[in-house]
């Protein structure tokens, strides 16, 4: 748990960063607009399945009510929303011409 708490912590630096480096301009293609949502979904479920793993960390085992899937969930749509993003690089690739 300890190890999947750390690369959440690193993800949400990620989605932080992501989501100030964006400008909000009213019209702007759909892609654009998928990816800034992406970003915010994905710091959003990141902060979530961070708190809830947290809170997991310090529970004592006998007493669980944090199940793994609580953590694993919205961690693994933070994944997605990383992956989507790491898309973005590509879509956003100019043509060499």
């Amino acid at each position: 748990m300890v190890s999947l708490i750390s690369f959440l912590a690193v993800l949400l630096i990620f989605f932080s960063i992501d989501v100030r480096s964006r400008d909000s301009a009213a019209s702007k293609p759909w892609q654009a607009s998928l990816f800034e949502w992406s970003s915010r979904i994905g710091g959003v479920a990141t902060a979530f399945s961070l708190a809830l793993g947290w809170v997991d960390l310090f529970l004592p085992d006998d007493s669980t009510v944090i199940h793994v899937m609580f953590v694993a969930g919205p961690g693994s749509l933070a994944v997605l929303c990383a992956i989507v993003l790491g898309l973005e690089m590509l879509w956003q690739r100019e043509d060499p011409s």
